[in-house]
């Protein structure tokens, strides 16, 4: 190709690379200058080029149009993007290139749908610029190509078209497509319906594929489960093979496709080898399950069905290549994790095995094809040579390795597939040559003894599978024998090929498997065999025309459905499964059956729930439900023409029967969870202090009463017999909590703080005595009348039962009367104390200093007196003093007397200083007042007057002023020395005496000067005083106010009363003149002077302030009203009213006509006229917008603001205010109604910001402080509140305005509420599994409670930050946060109960302990201070064990007592802690066992030392047993009782004093009363034997003995007449025996026989009377563990169950304690499950159903239960329901022997004449109880008799 275009070199090049012909070939050169080239570069009209290369030509053909019509030619067509010329410039951005391989449409389609199609429709940048109209054209083109497309890959073909092309399927999708385009297309009926039939099919395959895409690897196996199903189902159909083969090609290419892009971007060289194994692993299983199906469809499956798939069988073989591609490089990363392993880290580093994978570098190793295969072999060549420096390092390391595998065959083979491809290498298979020939031959043992087990095994029959058949169960043993056999097979077949000795391997392998496929064969040929015999006979058949359901015994439903069907199914399944080719009468009998079987297990659930309903019914509710259980009860028996082959009305009541039984359910488990909610709360209030926490009794029954209330509103409304049982769990509650609280009220009242104090010159108490006595009573009455108004859950009690609390409790009441008058005393008592210290303040203390202070002597006298009071004021206590519920403070008293004291301190200095000051200010002012008296000089003829009187006054007083001064300097002086203080102006006032004598002494000559002047100008002053009052009269009669000026304004009025005042005022000073005047002629004896026009003046002025005095007057008062405030004074107006009434009645009084008069009289009925209005301008429910609807009405000025309006504004309005007066009142309504609403809603503004959660910091397990909620209770109810609130709101006709408000307000109360509720239970989940979590258990949960934990704490971070309440609301996303918590807050929950349930299955004993200790052993499974605290609680006699030096096994066991008895083989504690307590329960029964055989050996002389005191009782007893019978058989028995008297006499004189060793000899002790109380019962035995003439061991008398037996196998046997029972080796310690008694022996023997038939205990009577410890001792001597259990009200079904499943695993003993206290519907649910327990006991099966759960069944079990009679004295019991009472067989119990017991217990303490004293100390046990009044601490039974015995046995012990 020589051309120097640039374009058609772009253009022929890639011609060339497209026909793969080379650059240089002649045909390209040819077309270099083709016109049709020519045109179509050079041309702007010509848009493309297409190229040829015909097949039958050996040219290329260019050409400017696309020739349709050539079929099967390959084209390459070039076409511009717009119509231009190309240039070298443009050809790269202009110019498209496409292929068509077969036709423009074929090429178009999958172009759209490979390319175009994801890119528009996926979520990318070119899809989110497409408009959604063309992105659906997109969709609707793709997939009308795709159907043409696959309608002419299919056209060519024969009739069918089923058969033909297959080029247009590439998935499943499009097959199903296919199938439907053909539907629509078809030329018959027929191939129509197939076609349709097919699309149909095809569907679920397609669902299954779609989903694979979305979903992981590991769930991926799940999906093409799946698939197998709809694949049958299609093949069963008919569906054409070849189309068949092409769907499973194409599918499996979907998933190596699928598993090729999850592992992708996985990173298999350098990540974690861990996550690289679990990903390839995952794929691997992906594909393999594929090709399996595939595989066992074609070859197994479809080979044995009517249509058989012809040929071979179909492997896809591309899928199975990518799963082989991902095991080689597993192995490969295997191969390097196995090396790395072996070598050191140095090793490593200096071998660069980091660097091994570098050939894959560049590499997609999933990427499987023939292309790529030769680079990958040569990388994994690469790969191998770089380890081989390693291999030759760890040889001799991989060789120590495998020499230390000393376990067996099987071990040993599993570390060399641990170092598998390791080994596999030929240097390594060389370097290993003698580890392979030593697994060589272990292999070939392990085989021979394989073999020779499974002929053993198989000929005996291995265990049985529960509910499989024997031969099935046979086939499922063998099958995975056969797999690990032959995993040897194939291991031996990779390590040891080529070793000699492998071919006979083989051999015997191939031998063994042939063996076990016969064994297999036969299996299933008896079990075919048998099948077939029962379809034969009809055994295995389903009447599909009979009903479904049907009545049996005791109305019992019943399903017609075999049940023996469902196993049918499953085991030709799993049969199928195995590769087993099955009978066709089976299979089609196993397909008929299944496919009733969605019907006939949905029937059988209903049949189970209308069989169980009843019990699970709580009785008391069961009127609550009679509606809903009588619609049920008819729906049942409404089965007219439904039958098994009438699939649609089968189906259509299933779903009518399914929607009864859930409404009956979700009802009865509705009613129930109330019942719990209810009975949680009473229990609550059990234990909650009446007197002290009443609100939380009232707030518990008020939830308790809402519970009730909401029930009747959704129409359970018959709640009389319910409401009645909660009202006597509540009158218990009461009662028990009122007595508590009578007992302790004088110290539990609510406390009352009083203070001892000094007021009114007396002690007394604050609050008063009478106040304090008062509060005490009230609360002392208000508690003891509690019962009187407590109504219970009831809203109407028609026979209250609480009152009567009060009246079976007022025996009661003297008692707390009498301590309260003592309290009372005591108190009064407190105040004789201080009576001295109160002297004092005896009187008033002023009046004390004022009457006893005169002197300094005095004064100096009461500062001492002050000085000592204070001193003993200190010693008063600071502290409160408690008395009772009362708490006493001095405080105020002390602060009372120091405060007293002080102030008489304080008045002493004050009133000395005072006086001191007093004296010295009465000489100071004495002194200065006569100075300057005698220093003025007289003016007038009074002033010489005065000032002679004056001068004698000074000359009488001036000797008690000289004595005065010299009293003042001596108390000057006191003061000084008591307060460090003296007034210093004495010493200035001692100078100013000396002035004044000097003034004394020059008086008389001023005076005489002055009288003579005075005399000389009286004259004058009367003419000028003359012409004054003249000039005034004729001023005031010119100027004065007339009458008419009243008729003017209000300035002209108020101008008048002012120039009246005015004048008043002058005229006063004019007269004062004239006094004076008068009153000097008169003194020197002149005739009075003559005034003019005095008195003509003076009555015109009085005339006038008359009439304008009474205007002014009430003008005045009018202007105080109108001065004040209309805020203020709007409540006030009353004032107005009665200013106005009292001058209306003064003017009416007067009766005086005057124009002041008229006028006063006017303004009043103006006044009075709008009065009434004044009430609707109030506006105290104003805002702001009513304030100015009233301005503008009334006309006040909108500038005056509401907090200056004064009375004075509105009163201006008057005529405004009258006129308006409907519409003031109208605005004054609506401003009432609007100001709730606005209230109500400014209070939750208010509560918006004021209401903030209070928070506790908790921390958690990692030290973390995290802040938590408290006082949950007053959020949520306030919420409530708030809600109630805004719902009472709306039906206000004002709402409107605040409707707005208001909705927010509803919506975020209510998201509130739900909020609150979420977090509150989130919380309390959290705080509950944090530590638990927090410890690292369930590991595989961690991940998932740390999101928990992280949410958690983000959600009280905000709560922290801002704890407002509403803040919650504003969270981001807080609902889903809430409830996704919630939701994985559950699964956690349910993680953990499903981890404990496992546990406990493991080891059945913790069953009997609660979680948290199961947890903290779980946790601590080495630790030996938690495993001391805890074997207590698993295993009744162990208290504790000893362990090794290094606490990691235990050696011994320990009784409470400190018996030690050693394991026979020691118990190493791992972290499998189930496992190590299961070895310890093992060894422990293992060890009595054998020290029993080792104790009967040495029976002639046995070491109490030695063996623990059960095995030294139990050896005695079998020996007994032994020796009786050989007296009994030689009529020996006399002697034999000689021999027994005389071993009881020997065990009662042993002395164990000064024996050593404290806790050994208590011991020793214990064993020797233990033997004592069991020789004195041998002894009686032997008494009845002789009495009895017993001849024969078959004699009763003997027979009904409980007796020994030593078995053949060394196993104990215990026989009681006719029953038998193995003897168990519970350790029991050294727990004291039960007394043998007549009553005794009948309790045991009724046990024992009930027992033997199957059935449990019931010992029955009053309590006292043994009940419980005769089954406990019942139990100690057959060797059992005993677990007693006390029933009451609170045990509910599932923890029955839970209880059961461990008693009949562990084979313990349950003894229910007071078992007629559960509920009777827990009693009615609690029987099934023992009746089904002893049914298993009795048919000695090997496992049972509990709890939906198959157990196995220890024997040994036993289930035992005591009563107390239900009647008067015993509350809370009933009597049992018939079918319990059928389980259990009755023994009564009377009042025990205590002459008997008295008599054993003492001999066995060592007293010889037990008899005599036993019957003594009885007798005064007996007399005590006859004479003595009955005391409540009185206790004359059985358990005092016997602390006295035990007392008296060691004061025995001390004497000797």
């Amino acid at each position: 190709m020589d051309t120097a275009d640039v374009r058609k070199k772009f253009i022929l090049a890639t011609i060339g690379n497209f026909f793969e012909l080379p650059l240089d070939d002649p045909r390209l050169a040819m077309v270099a200058d083709d016109a049709s080239l020519n045109e179509m570069l050079d041309s702007g009209a010509c848009p493309l080029l297409a190229a040829y290369l015909p097949p039958a030509e050996d040219r290329l053909v260019l050409s400017n149009k696309v020739n349709s019509s050539a079929g099967g030619e390959q084209v390459l067509v070039f076409f511009k993007t717009q119509p231009t010329v190309i240039t070298d410039n443009n050809y790269h951005q202009t110019l498209l290139v496409s292929s068509m391989l077969d036709s423009p449409v074929s090429s178009l389609y999958h172009a759209l749908q490979t390319l175009y199609a994801p890119m528009l429709l996926q979520d990318t940048s070119a899809s989110r610029e497409l408009d959604p109209k063309l992105q659906k054209l997109v969709t609707e083109l793709s997939e009308g190509l795709g159907s043409l497309v696959r309608r002419s890959s299919s056209a060519a073909g024969d009739d069918t078209q089923t058969t033909t092309s297959l080029a247009g399927i590439l998935s499943v999708k499009d097959e199903r497509q296919y199938w439907n385009d053909l539907s629509s297309k078809a030329r018959s009926r027929q191939e129509k319906d197939m076609a349709k039939e097919f699309y149909e099919l095809l569907e679920p395959l397609e669902r299954d594929f779609s989903l694979l895409e979305s979903v992981m690897l590991a769930e991926a196996e799940e999906v093409l489960e799946s698939c197998q199903n709809a694949l049958d189902d299609l093949w069963q159909q008919e569906f054409p093979q070849q189309r068949m083969a092409h769907l499973l090609h194409t599918a499996a290419n979907q998933v190596a496709r699928y598993v090729q892009s999850r592992l992708g971007e996985e990173d298999f060289w350098k990540g974690p080898f861990s996550q690289v194994e679990k990903s390839l692993q995952e794929g691997m299983v992906v594909c393999d399950v594929w090709v399996d199906m595939c595989q066992k469809l074609t070859s197994i499956f479809w080979k044995a069905t009517e249509v058989k798939w012809e040929g071979p069988p179909l492997v896809p073989d591309y899928c199975k290549s990518v799963s082989e591609r991902l095991a080689h490089i597993l192995s490969l990363r295997m191969l390097h994790r196995q090396l790395t392993r072996l070598l050191t880290v140095r090793e490593q580093e200096d071998l660069k095995t980091d660097d091994a994978f570098k050939p894959f570098a560049g590499l997609k190793p999933v990427h499987y094809n023939p292309y790529t295969e030769p680079l990958w072999q040569a990388a994994v060549r690469q790969f191998e040579n770089s380890l081989k420096p390693a291999e030759q390092r760890i040889s001799g390391k991989l060789r120590e390795q495998l020499s230390r595998i000393n376990s067996g065959a099987y071990q040993l083979m599993q570390e060399f597939k641990r170092y598998k491809e390791l080994i596999k290498r030929d240097s390594m298979k060389r370097e290993l040559i003698a580890e392979r020939e030593m697994l060589l031959g272990q292999l070939n043992a392990h085989i021979q003894k394989a073999s020779a087990d499974f002929s053993s095994t198989s000929v005996k029959g291995p265990r049985r599978l529960p509910d499989v058949p024997e031969m099935v169960s046979n086939i499922y043993w063998v099958k995975p024998l056969k797999a690990r056999i032959l995993d040897m097979k194939k291991t031996a077949s990779e390590l040891l090929s080529e070793l000699s000795g492998y071919d006979e391997l083989i051999k015997r392998i191939d031998d063994l498997c042939q063996e076990m496929d016969e064994y297999h064969n036969e299996q299933f040929d008896t079990w075919s065999r048998e099948m077939l015999q029962r379809i034969k006979t009809q055994e295995l058949s389903l009447a599909t025309e009979g009903q479904v359901l049907s009545f049996g015994a005791g109305r019992l439903l019943q399903v017609s459905y075999n049940r023996r069907l469902v196993g049918l199914i499953q085991e030709v399944m799993h049969l199928s499964l195995m590769g087993n080719k099955i009978h066709p009468d089976i299979v089609a009998t196993a397909k008929h059956a299944e496919k009733f079987l969605r019907q006939a297990k949905a029937l059988e659930e209903i049949a189970n729930f209308h069989n169980t309903i009843g019990d699970q019914m709580i009785p008391s509710q069961r009127p609550m439900m009679l509606e809903a259980a009588k619609a049920f009860t008819a729906l049942v028996n409404q089965q007219n023409g439904v039958t098994w082959s009438n699939t649609a009305e089968l189906d259509d009541y299933i779903r009518r029967l399914k929607a009864a039984t859930h409404r009956l359910a979700r009802e009865n488990k509705e009613l129930a969870k109330c019942h719990l909610m209810i009975k949680d709360r009473v229990l609550t209030l059990m234990n909650t202090d009446l007197l002290r926490q009443q609100s939380k009794w009232k707030e518990l029954l008020k939830e308790m009463r809402s519970i009730m209330h909401q029930l009747s509103e959704r129409g359970f409304k018959d709640q009389k017999s319910w409401c009645a049982h909660w009202d006597r769990q509540l009158y218990k509650a009461l009662e028990h909590q009122y007595q508590l609280g009578i007992e302790a009220l004088n110290s539990h009242l609510p406390e009352i703080k009083i203070e001892l104090t000094y007021r009114q010159q007396r002690l007394q108490f604050v609050p008063p005595m009478e106040e304090i006595r008062m509060k005490y009573y009230s609360q002392l009455k208000r508690f003891l009348a509690i019962p009187n108004v407590f109504r219970g859950v009831s809203e109407v009690n028609e026979n209250p039962i609480f009152p009567l609390i009060i009246t079976r409790n007022a025996h009661r009441f003297g008692p707390l009367y009498q301590r309260a008058n003592q309290l009372f005393a005591r108190l009064e008592a407190v105040k004789d104390r201080f009576t001295d210290l109160v002297a004092l303040g005896a009187g008033d203390i002023e009046e004390v200093i004022e009457k006893e202070c005169h002197t300094a002597d005095d004064w100096d006298r009461n500062f001492k007196l002050s000085k000592a009071k204070g001193q003993e004021i200190g010693k008063i206590p600071g502290t409160e003093e408690k008395i009772d519920c009362m708490s006493l403070s001095f405080q105020p008293l002390r602060v009372e007397l120091e405060i007293l004291n002080r102030r008489y301190w304080d008045l002493l200095a004050q009133r000395l200083s005072a006086s001191v000051i007093r004296d010295t200010n009465a000489i100071e002012q004495f002194a200065n007042d006569a100075i300057e008296d005698l220093r003025r000089q007289p003016q007038t003829v009074d002033e010489i007057a005065e000032a002679q009187r004056k001068y004698e006054a000074h000359g009488r007083r001036t000797e008690e002023m000289m004595v005065l001064l010299a009293q003042a300097e001596k108390k000057n002086k006191t003061l000084a020395v008591w307060t460090k203080e003296r007034v210093d102006k004495l010493a200035l006032v001692t100078t100013l005496w000396d002035n004044f004598a000097s003034r004394m002494e020059n008086h008389e000559q001023i005076i005489t000067k002055q009288v003579e002047s005075i005399k000389n100008n009286l004259e004058s002053q009367v003419n000028n005083f003359n012409d004054e009052i003249a000039k005034f009269g004729a001023r005031w009669k010119q100027f004065r106010p007339s009458e008419d000026q009243m008729d003017g304004d209000s300035a002209k009025v108020e101008a008048a009363i002012a120039k009246i005042k005015e004048k008043r005022e002058e005229w006063d000073i004019l007269m004062e003149t004239r006094d004076a005047l008068r009153r000097d002629y008169e003194h020197f004896s002149l005739p009075e002077p003559h005034f003019q026009e005095l008195d003509e003046i003076e009555s015109d002025l009085q005339k006038h302030e008359q009439v304008w005095g009474q205007f002014d007057e009430f003008r005045s008062s009018m202007q105080d009203f109108n001065n004040q405030e209309w805020i203020v004074f709007r409540s006030k107006t009353y004032k107005f009213d009665e200013f106005l009434a009292q001058w209306n009645e003064k003017l009416q009084r007067s009766g005086e006509a005057s124009m002041v008069r008229v006028r006063l009289l006017q303004e009043l009925e103006k006044y009075q006229a709008v009065l009434p209005v004044l009430k609707y301008a109030r506006g105290e429910v104003f805002s702001e917008k009513h304030w100015m609807e009233m301005y503008t009405m009334i006309g006040i000025p909108q500038s005056i603001p509401v907090e200056r309006l004064t009375f004075g504004d509105v009163i201006k309005c008057r005529d405004a205010l009258v006129v308006h007066a409907e519409a003031l009142k109208e605005l004054n309504s609506r401003a009432a109604g609007e100001v709730v609403v606005r209230q109500a809603l400014a209070e939750l503004d208010l509560w918006e910001v004021e209401a903030r959660f209070a928070l506790t910091q908790h921390t958690d397990t990692k030290g973390d402080l995290v802040s938590l909620i408290k006082e949950w209770k007053d959020i949520i109810n306030k919420v409530g509140d708030h809600q109630s609130l805004l719902q009472s709101l709306k039906d206000s006709s004002y709402f409107g305005g605040y409707a707005d408000r208001a909705r927010v307000w509803e919506q975020r109360l209510a998201d509130l509420d739900e909020f609150l509720a979420g977090l509150n239970l989130i919380q309390r989940k959290w705080v509950y599994l944090e530590p638990i979590f927090g410890r690292g258990a369930l590991p595989q949960e961690q991940g998932r409670f740390r999101q928990v934990d992280a949410d958690f704490k983000a959600i009280m971070a905000d709560v922290t930050r801002d704890n407002r309440v509403t803040a919650l609301c504003r969270i981001k996303g807080i609902r889903s946060i809430l409830t996704t918590l919630q939701d994985q807050l559950a699964r956690c929950q349910k993680s953990l109960n499903e981890f404990l349930e496992e546990k406990r299955s493991a080891f059945p004993r913790f069953y009997f302990i609660g979680d948290d200790d199961l947890l903290e052993i779980l946790g601590q499974a080495t630790n030996a201070e938690v495993i001391q605290s805890h074997l207590k609680k698993l295993f009744a006699g162990i208290h504790a064990v000893n362990f090794d030096e290094g606490n990691t096994a235990i050696t011994a066991m320990k009784s409470l007592e400190g018996e030690v008895v050693p394991l026979d083989k020691t118990v190493r504690i791992t972290a499998n802690v189930e496992e190590w307590l299961g070895e310890l329960s093992v060894r422990m029964k293992s060890t009595l066992s054998s020290l029993l055989q080792e104790c009967l050996k040495d029976a002639g002389n046995m070491d109490p030392l030695r063996y623990p005191a059960q095995v030294l009782c139990l050896a005695d007893a079998i020996l007994f047993t032994e020796r009786c019978e050989e007296a009994i058989k030689d009529g020996s028995l006399s002697n034999y009782y000689k021999e027994l008297q005389t071993k009881l006499e020997s065990y009662t004189s042993v002395d164990l004093t000064g024996g050593g060793d404290d806790q050994e000899t208590q011991v020793l002790g214990l064993k020797l009363k233990a033997l004592i109380l069991d020789t004195i019962h041998n002894i009686e035995v032997v008494e009845k034997l002789v009495a009895a003439n017993t001849s024969s061991v078959h004699d009763w008398t003997w027979q009904q003995q409980l007796r020994f037996y030593m078995g053949p196998q060394g196993t104990a046997k215990i026989r009681m007449v006719d029953a038998e029972f193995d003897y168990t080796y519970e350790y029991q310690g050294n727990a004291m025996k039960l007394v043998h008694t007549p009553l005794t022996d009948k309790c045991y023997l009724t046990l024992t026989q009930g027992m033997h038939m199957g059935l449990g205990g019931n010992p029955y009577g009053p309590a006292g009377t043994g009940k419980t410890e005769s089954v406990k001792a019942l139990g100690g001597l057959f060797g059992r563990q005993v677990l007693v259990f006390n029933c009451d009200e609170g045990i509910d079904v599932k923890s029955m169950g839970r209880i059961f499943v461990g008693l009949v695993k562990c084979g313990a003993w349950g003894c229910f304690d007071e078992f007629n206290r559960l509920e009777e519907a827990v009693l009615s649910a609690v029987s099934m499950q023992i009746q089904t327990i002893q049914a298993a006991i009795k048919g000695r099966a090997a496992t049972t159903t509990l709890l939906e759960k198959e157990i196995p069944v220890d024997l040994n079990s036993g289930i035992f239960i005591t009563m107390n009679p239900a009647g008067k004295g015993y509350g809370g019991r009933q009597k049992l329901p018939d079918n319990l009472k059928q389980l259990f067989r009755p023994v009564a119990m009377s009042r025990p022997d205590n002459d008997l017991i008295a008599e054993v217990i003492l001999f066995s303490e060592g007293f010889k004449s037990a008899k005599t004293i036993g019957k003594k100390l009885v007798a005064v046990f007996t007399l005590s109880k006859e004479l003595l009044t009955r005391q409540q601490h009185y206790d004359w039974g059985l358990r005092a008799l016997k602390t006295v015995l035990k007392g008296s046995g060691n004061l025995l012990q001390q004497h000797r």
